[in-house]
């Protein structure tokens, strides 16, 4: 527990990547009686220098499961404020679907709305259905994978290039693009009060293959029946930029997590 402790507080990095959300841990057998279950994290730092500094991100997750219905929405909202200056303002909201959602295969239907002013991202809106296949489930491994077509609209700035390589006469860029997103997760508990997750995301137009590469692992450590701490990375590599940044993206965030 005290290590979770002093990792928790230690990390100060976080960022969210561009590739899709997924429920992290799978829900328990059927039940006629419809249940919620509901996890948040949370995590704050404020520094006090020539201004106060504050950063800070929010992460929900709500699933409803109905027998064999399963619901869920995830939102995450991350700022960082220096005195009146908006340093960084990102976040989604994700909405997804899964019906009969312990079967070998299952559709998932998906559609989600993001943003990140570091990146220069005004705004990200998909929707798409994937074939979710779950390879192995055990007392200690979950194994899931999933593909299907997606339909995407991005709309670009140039806040996140260098002043070198911003074209004269800048506009944004706006793409409407159908794609392939597949991923492949998982889900190792360790112990009775430790849970890690892998996650391995692609998205890649169907006429040509210039993909959009994530890696997500999270850690999420119990300190009682309702309280936790989570640590996670994320890696993203995009083979072509819509506008040139680095390919190259990651971050680490630590959060207190609660569990309803």
């Amino acid at each position: 527990m005290l290590l979770g402790l002093s990792l928790a507080f230690i990390l100060s990095i976080s960022l969210k990547g561009q590739i899709l959300n997924i429920d992290k841990t799978d829900t328990a057998d059927y039940t006629h009686p419809a249940k919620a279950s509901f996890n948040f994290n949370t995590g704050l730092e404020i520094d006090q220098q020539k201004q106060t500094l504050y950063d800070a991100t929010n992460t929900a997750e709500l699933m409803l499961q109905k027998y064999k219905e399963l619901f869920i929405m995830a939102a995450s909202y991350r700022f960082t404020y220096n005195g009146p200056d908006d340093i960084l303002n990102a976040g989604y909201i994700h909405l997804r679907y899964r019906h009969n959602y312990k079967d070998r295969i299952q559709p998932e239907p998906f559609v989600q709305y993001q943003w990140d002013n570091k990146r220069g991202i005004r705004h990200r809106v998909l929707g798409g259905i994937n074939a979710r296949y779950n390879f192995w489930k055990g007392d200690h491994f979950d194994l899931n994978f999933g593909v299907g077509p997606m339909y995407e609209v991005e709309k670009w700035d140039y806040t996140g290039v260098d002043s070198a390589k911003i074209p004269p006469n800048a506009q944004p860029v706006i793409n409407h693009l159908f794609k392939i997103n597949s991923y492949i997760r998982l889900d190792w508990k360790a112990s009775a009060n430790s849970d890690i997750t892998f996650n391995v995301f692609l998205q890649t137009r169907p006429d040509r293959f210039q993909p959009r590469i994530a890696q997500h692992v999270q850690w999420d450590i119990k300190a009682g029946k309702h309280v936790g701490f989570s640590i996670a990375y994320t890696g993203l590599y995009d083979t072509r930029p819509v506008v040139p940044i680095e390919k190259f993206y990651y971050s680490l965030s630590n959060s207190i997590m609660l569990n309803f």
